[in-house]
């Protein structure tokens, strides 16, 4: 097990608060060379980005985050035009092919899984407590992690009932070429994934279900199925079988959706799919360059 440095690790988390901007004045600049339809565009794509990501931090509806905004950089620019609230809204939508690219890592060994995001509806402890009343709607964010550093490298966001597998082929499908391992849940043991993952020039390490059997189709997952039976039909089995291949360590892509969740809210207040797209880009641009302080 690797040995923490507490001193560093607590101070790493204390710059996570500190208030420090390094801003390219370019991005202030009139984007007026851009031809657009109606009115001439004013804010560049980086400074709306800025916003956006000033807005996730620091938890700030749109309305606050115009203030915010005003008070803080008006401050190091004091002739510097600032968006209206609702135009960092409308332009948030266009921001999803200007967006910076998520790691540059080279991954060998990707896990990936896909974790619930609540849109809106009721608290869980009404729910709990009191049952449904109202209407609840939730989203699902699908990421490729790398697992020695614990930064996302693919994503995709999609409605709540897109299965894991369907949009488990974006995910691979965006990998880096350096991939050699991938590690999934039984919701990805599909021959279909399974294909593309080889295809790819990996290997997969992928549970088969409770129930599957034998097929001959696939070498590699009959054999997980029979290391499996081996060690035993029940439970124990399947955990010795993770601990010995490696498979456990998968449990670090359900610690990185925990600390997006804790650091950056259980939902999303985007409503609308391309947003909600850039958000989850964005929020997980944030968490990669936290994880970069801590290691």
């Amino acid at each position: 097990m690797k040995k923490r440095d507490w001193s560093t690790y607590n101070k790493s988390l204390v710059e996570r608060g500190n208030l420090t901007f390094y801003i390219d004045e370019n991005i202030l600049k009139c984007d007026r060379k851009i031809k657009t339809s109606g009115r001439p565009r004013i804010f560049s794509h980086p400074l709306i980005q800025l916003l956006l990501i000033l807005k996730i931090q620091y938890s700030l509806t749109y309305r606050m985050l115009e203030g915010f905004a005003k008070n803080i950089l008006s401050r190091l620019y004091p002739n510097i035009s600032l968006p209206h609230y609702s135009i960092i809204c409308r332009r948030a939508a266009e921001l999803e092919e200007q967006l910076p690219k998520l790691s540059s890592r080279r991954p060998q060994v990707v896990l990936i899984d896909a974790t619930g995001i609540k849109v809106y509806g009721e608290g869980e402890w009404k729910v709990k407590v009191h049952g449904k009343t109202k209407r609840r709607k939730w989203i699902k964010l699908h990421i490729g992690l790398d697992e020695k550093t614990q930064e996302v490298v693919s994503l995709a966001v999609t409605s709540g009932n897109v299965a894991d597998c369907k949009a488990g082929k974006e995910i691979i499908s965006n990998l880096p070429k350096s991939m050699k391992l991938v590690k999934a849940d039984t919701g990805y043991d599909t021959s279909n994934i399974r294909n593309l993952i080889k295809d790819g020039g990996g290997s997969c390490l992928i549970p088969p279900r409770k129930n599957a059997v034998k097929k001959g189709k696939d070498e590699e997952r009959d054999n997980a199925l029979c290391e499996m039976r081996g060690f035993g039909r029940d439970g124990i089995g399947r955990s010795l079988w993770g601990k010995i291949t490696g498979y456990s360590y998968r449990a670090l892509v359900e610690s990185c959706f925990s600390r997006l969740k804790r650091l950056f809210s259980p939902s999303f207040f985007s409503r609308g799919m391309t947003r909600q797209r850039v958000e989850g880009t964005l929020k997980c641009y944030m968490l990669n360059k936290m994880s970069q302080q801590l290691t």
